[in-house]
């Protein structure tokens, strides 16, 4: 199975009015596009992964025209007259049922719940990504370390609060790149390392870059583990 990373893409939030991030799963490497009708998800057998838990975050990926462990990106799929945040809903009301019943256990599913759950617009849901995504940590994912960060910072704009870990980036309506709000003296760089987000000075390089017309980079930590 492939190693996989984080990958941002722009998203409008209705509760900021802006555009904001949010994350999406891709392997790691470049994607390939593919626009075949025929396509199908990747599905792997990952042991220690419930398989209920596992096609839902595949579907939640596939949804955004990411084929999870497949390694490609595709046109986003036929719908079939439904949206995205429509499937969103009953793919965590699904979740939250799974997680009732006691079989949302290991740490591999509590980091697929936390990126289900991340895509929500509610703050109270985001704040439940990031309690999923610490769940994970703490049951040895250390995929669930950068979310963790990345869904409490997203959780803080939601409620109108600085953000901490610097994770999150917005657009106004002339173009500007921001990071702010951001209480950038919260957290140590030693602290951001932890949670395998790149220090205050690299997220700044990104900023300016982004205002310079460049894609912007990521900031997750390279190599954390």
């Amino acid at each position: 199975m492939a190693a996989v990373a984080p990958h941002r893409q722009v998203c409008y939030h209705p509760a900021m009015k802006t555009l904001i991030f949010m994350l999406l799963l891709t392997p790691f490497g470049m994607l390939g596009q593919t626009n075949s009708a025929g396509d199908v998800p990747t599905v792997p057998k990952i042991a220690d992964a419930d398989a209920e838990v596992l096609q839902l975050v595949i579907q939640d990926q596939w949804d955004r025209g990411i084929d999870m462990f497949g390694g490609k990106r595709i046109n986003p799929p036929d719908l079939h007259g439904e949206t995205v945040v429509s499937r969103d809903l009953r793919r965590q009301d699904t979740v939250r049922k799974l997680i009732s019943e006691g079989k949302v256990t290991s740490g591999r599913d509590f980091w697929f719940a936390a990126l289900i759950f991340q895509h929500s617009v509610k703050a109270d849901d985001v704040l439940l990504a990031h309690i999923l995504a610490v769940t994970a940590v703490a049951r040895g994912n250390a995929n669930g370390k950068w979310l963790s960060a990345a869904s409490l910072d997203r959780y803080l704009w939601d409620i109108n609060q600085p953000q901490v870990f610097g994770t999150q980036f917005k657009q106004d309506s002339q173009g500007k790149w921001s990071m702010d709000p951001y209480a950038t003296e919260t957290l140590s760089d030693a602290e951001r390392a932890i949670w395998c987000v790149i220090p205050i000075q690299q997220q700044q390089i990104i900023v300016k870059q982004a205002s310079e017309g460049k894609p912007l980079g990521s900031t997750t930590l390279s190599d954390c583990r």
